[in-house]
């Protein structure tokens, strides 16, 4: 992550962008944060991702209306970062006081922080991977993008311990989401994914792929599956904004269709490409 980042209504180079230590997103994780992917030099889903950014910072009782134009500031940002493909990174806190305490008096100004991140564009059928199954140790309200990551860090590093690219959660035998994805599972030609309610964070590609699904005449449910039936899926796949929809062929030691991507993991694959043709202007 280099070139310039937008702080507090300013262009820096990234190196000089700095905050106070007394900044609550670096006390307390008192903030929210978007990730927004650019395909061709242009926010994919905008829209949904600034909707969303909305929905968090009331949630906590951020007020954003000094906030600048979404849109302009991000193609600005883009365009002085001559980003092709990559993300955004868009992060708020409540702002900084000039001591530490646990609820701030006072009016504050919300620190606002915008850089991008190059990445490859991708093409394909991503080869099918594993997934470890772990407890949903993180808290109650899944469904604000919080800054605070400790619970997904801690997620995402047992998973990797156990050669799996992201955990899969469960509460109460219940499967949830992942540290930084949402999970879909298929079984008799049904789609299914838990519902967007408080365990969960709505990913806005979990939404747009749900989108496409049912565009292509796919029957969705958004209803959890559980762990006792993970060995009866048909097939399985998560989906992220880096990852985009990415085929699952293992769960701890679930074999999921053989290991290989299912036909409606291709299919929504494709969709999900072809989606990004039409933002390219490709088709």
């Amino acid at each position: 992550m280099a070139g310039t980042v937008y702080l507090n209504g300013q262009w820096l180079p990234a190196a000089q962008a700095q905050v106070s230590v007394f900044d609550r997103g670096f006390l307390f994780a008192d903030g929210v944060y978007e990730v927004i992917p650019v395909y061709g030099g242009r926010a994919f889903l905008l829209d949904e991702h600034l909707a969303r950014l909305q929905r968090s910072l009331q949630a906590i009782g951020i007020d954003g209306n000094d906030a600048p134009s979404w849109p302009t500031c991000i193609a600005q940002l883009i365009a002085k970062n001559k980003l092709e493909h990559g993300t955004v990174y868009l992060q708020i806190t409540r702002g900084s006081s000039n001591q530490r305490t646990h609820l701030p008096t006072g009016s504050l100004q919300p620190t606002i922080l915008l850089m991008t991140q190059s990445a490859p564009l991708h093409w394909g059928t991503p080869v099918p991977a594993k997934a470890a199954l772990l407890e949903d140790i993180r808290w109650l309200r899944c469904d604000i993008k919080s800054i605070s990551l400790l619970g997904s860090i801690l997620l995402k590093q047992s998973a990797q311990e156990q050669h799996a690219i992201e955990p899969m959660l469960h509460r109460d035998g219940t499967i949830t989401e992942g540290a930084a994805s949402n999970y879909f599972g298929v079984k008799n030609g049904v789609l299914y994914t838990a519902p967007a309610n408080h365990l969960i964070l709505a990913g806005i590609t979990r939404n747009w792929v749900l989108k496409l699904a049912r565009g292509s005449d796919i029957e969705v449910r958004e209803e959890a599956f559980r762990v006792d039936e993970l060995s009866q899926l048909d097939e399985c796949f998560l989906t992220s904004t880096s990852r985009e929809v990415q085929p699952i062929g293992r769960i701890d030691d679930i074999i999921i269709n053989s290991g290989g991507c299912g036909p409606i993991t291709q299919q929504l694959i494709e969709a999900f490409h072809n989606s990004k043709r039409h933002h390219l202007g490709m088709q």
